[in-house]
């Protein structure tokens, strides 16, 4: 299931609720995803300098994440539990949904988020990042924090854990770190995301299992790495071992400014797309970020 399959499910249940008045991607967003924070799935129809529809709190609550997985609060951590004793390999297709246009990166044509006013610049908060060693043996894809540093670069926050593991690999030799951002996707693979697996095992094979099977990937057109054939959207890039930026500050989960680092720089060399995509948004403090980083999770 794809994220607007899901948020149709979501209409048909009554969980939705339509921002038809024009708001602006740069805080005004952001303020009305605070005023219904843990509350219905949202949909800004009316972005300012967009034609991209913005969704949100898609898991604002635990019983959406229940509903997502087809299970009962109190069945979920059985359910989660069960995925990650039996990782099931996703099947790798030709082509998907995503694949629909495929250009240039231009970070500026995505109503990316500026949340509150002391952060340093636009976020990406809900993407995953996907990939893999040099050696193709092992894969990673987690959460993390992404500022947008200009129209084709962003800075990563990459924390001591599997991906800065593969990160160092491609560093010792002597590479960059190639990438798939995905954005725009169901509940299933932002929890799978979050999942605490051994190194190498990759959490695309826990979204699967958790998909029923259904999780299909395609590779990348220009990096080596894999991504969900139903995403909205898939920034393909690399992670820099030599460049570093500033980066920060963010209001984090904590609900304070983190403080600002040198992080690794991601150069985005092209994105695909759905033609008529929507943008995928999580408030970096709110409910919908703690409830998926509350769960046993690889954290930001």
């Amino acid at each position: 299931m794809s994220l607007r399959e899901f948020v149709e499910e979501m209409e048909e249940k009554g969980e939705v609720t339509h921002v038809k008045a024009q708001v602006s991607p740069s805080y005004e967003v952001s303020s009305v995803m605070k005023s219904f924070d843990g509350g219905p799935l949202l949909i800004f129809d009316s972005v300012k300098g967009y034609r991209t529809k913005v969704v949100a709190n898609v898991c604002g609550t635990r019983e959406r994440i229940c509903s997502a997985l087809g299970v009962t609060p109190e069945n979920l951590y059985k359910r989660l539990i069960d995925a990650w004793r039996s990782p099931t390999p996703a099947k790798v297709v030709k082509e998907g949904p995503v694949e629909e246009v495929v250009e240039k990166a231009d970070l500026s044509k995505i109503p990316i988020l500026r949340h509150f006013e002391k952060d340093a610049a636009p976020y990406i908060t809900s993407g995953i990042v996907s990939a893999r060693s040099p050696d193709g043996k092992a894969e990673n894809v987690s959460i993390h924090r992404l500022m947008v540093v200009d129209k084709n670069r962003l800075a990563i926050r990459l924390v001591p854990r599997h991906l800065f593991k593969l990160w160092s690999m491609a560093k010792e030799e002597g590479k960059d770190l190639d990438v798939a951002i995905s954005i725009g996707l169901h509940p299933a693979l932002l929890l799978a995301a979050t999942s605490v697996l051994p190194f190498g095992v990759s959490e695309f094979s826990i979204a699967n299992v958790l998909l029923k099977g259904g999780l299909k990937l395609v590779k990348c057109e220009n990096v080596n790495a894999y991504a969900p054939t139903d995403a909205e959207i898939v920034l393909e890039g690399t992670v820099s071992t030599e460049k570093e930026i500033l980066e920060g500050p963010l209001v984090d989960i904590t609900g304070t400014y983190d403080i600002q680092r040198n992080q690794p720089t991601v150069e985005i060399t092209s994105m695909m797309h759905r033609k008529d995509y929507i943008y995928q948004a999580l408030l970096p403090s709110g409910t919908e970020h703690k409830l998926l980083m509350g769960l046993p999770h690889e954290t930001m």
